[in-house]
C-alpha cells in the first residue's frame, strides 16, 4: 500500500494528487531543526512548511511540525534530535550540518527517516556514502556547493585591483571548511592571496574583521552560521573601513554586503519538501532514493554597500541579479 501511494504521486502529480493519496484521517508529525536564527534558514523553513502545505500537508489539519533551535550549541542539536526520536515523528528534517549529523546519528539503527537539507558536502560531513547514489539507510537529502567560480567573476568585475581576499569562517563546521577549501584553490588558479581568519564562536568575529583591515583588498563570506550570528558586526568593521564585503549567503546583499551570491533559500525549501520530503511521508524508502543538488542560485546587489565602498555597478550586472537593494 505504502508503494501504491508512491505511485499515485508520480502519476498524478505532486501538487494534485498527494492529498488523495495520504492515509485517511492520519495526522503526519515531522521534526524540523535548525542550528540558529537566522534570516536564510528562516526562508528555507517557510519554503519547505509551503512546500508540505502545497502538497496537501497542513498544520493544524494532517500535519504536526515540530521545530526546534539549536541555538548554536552542537550539543542541543543532539538533544533535539532525540526529542524527535522520543516524539515519534514520521520524518526528521534538519536544516545546516550540525542538526544533520546530529539527526543521522540519533538515528542510526532506526526506521525514522531522516531527510536534510541546508547541507554543503553531505559526504564529507558523513551524512551519505556517495552523491550519485541512494544511501541504503534510513537518510537522503538535499545539498549544494555554493558557486565559487561565479562569485570571484563578479569580485573580480567590480574590484579589478583587488589580489588579496580574505575571509573568516568557523573551522570546526563542515560546510564553511569546503568553501575555504574550495574559494582558497579558485583564489590560487587566479594569482590571488588568499588569507583566512578562523573563529570558534560569534564573540571573536568582530575581532576577526578587524585583524582583516589593511592585510585585504575584499572579504568574501561563506554560508558559515557563527559568522551569519555576527554579520552585523563584520558590517560595520567594512563599511568603516570601506572595504568591499561579498558572501555566499543569499540574504547577505539585503543585509549590506556588496553582493552575494547563493540559493534562492525560499524555493530551496520549497523543492526539498516537494522532491524528498514528501515522497518520504508518503512511504518511499529515503535510502532509495539519491540526493537532490539545489537548483536554484540567485545574484543579489546593494547599490548602496557599494557606494559605501565607493565601488560603482556595472549596468550589465546589475541587470542580471535577481534582486537590488539599496540601503
Amino acid at each position: 500500500m505504502r508503494w501504491l501511494a508512491f505511485s499515485l504521486v508520480m502519476g498524478l502529480g505532486l501538487l494534485g494528487g498527494v492529498a488523495a493519496a495520504q492515509q485517511p484521517g492520519r495526522v503526519y508529525r515531522v521534526g524540523y531543526s535548525q542550528i540558529v536564527d537566522h534570516p536564510a534558514l528562516n526562508a528555507t523553513r517557510n519554503g519547505f512548511l509551503d512546500g508540505l502545505k502545497a502538497a496537501g500537508f497542513v498544520e493544524g489539519s494532517n500535519l504536526i511540525f515540530e521545530y526546534q533551535n539549536a541555538q548554536g550549541d552542537v550539543g542541543n542539536a543532539r538533544n533535539i534530535a532525540e526529542k524527535f526520536l522520543a516524539d515519534k515523528v514520521d520524518l526528521i528534517a534538519p536544516c545546516t550540518t550540525p542538526n544533520a549529523q546530529a539527526a543521522v546519528r540519533a538515528a542510526r539503527g532506526t526506521t525514522v527517516p531522516v531527510v536534510f537539507g541546508c547541507v554543503t558536502n553531505p559526504v564529507e560531513a558523513g551524512l551519505v556514502p556517495a552523491l550519485d547514489k541512494p544511501s541504503g539507510s534510513n537518510v537522503t537529502g538535499t545539498y549544494g556547493f555554493p558557486p565559487v567560480a561565479r562569485m570571484f567573476d563578479v569580485i573580480a568585475q567590480l574590484c579589478p585591483h583587488a589580489k588579496r581576499i580574505g575571509t573568516i569562517y568557523n573551522s570546526s563546521e563542515s560546510n564553511s571548511a569546503t568553501f575555504a577549501r574550495s574559494s582558497k584553490a579558485e583564489a590560487e588558479r587566479r594569482g590571488l592571496v588568499w588569507i583566512e581568519l578562523p573563529v570558534t564562536s560569534s564573540a571573536d568575529v568582530k575581532t576577526a574583521a578587524d585583524g582583516l583591515i589593511g592585510r585585504v583588498d575584499a572579504i568574501l563570506l561563506g554560508q558559515d552560521n557563527t559568522v551569519a550570528s555576527a554579520f552585523d558586526a563584520v558590517l560595520k568593521t567594512v563599511r568603516d573601513n570601506k572595504l568591499p564585503l561579498f558572501s555566499f549567503d543569499a540574504t547577505a546583499a539585503e543585509r549590506g554586503a556588496i553582493a552575494s551570491f547563493g540559493q534562492n533559500q525560499y524555493q530551496t525549501g520549497v523543492d526539498w519538501a516537494k522532491e524528498l520530503a514528501v515522497p518520504v511521508l508518503l512511504g518511499r524508502d529515503p535510502g532509495t532514493i539519491v540526493p537532490v543538488p539545489y537548483h536554484a542560485f540567485d545574484l543579489q546587489l546593494n547599490t548602496a554597500a557599494a557606494a559605501a565602498a565607493e565601488i560603482p555597478l556595472p549596468p550589465e550586472l546589475v541587470k542580471t541579479a535577481a534582486k537590488v537593494f539599496d540601503r
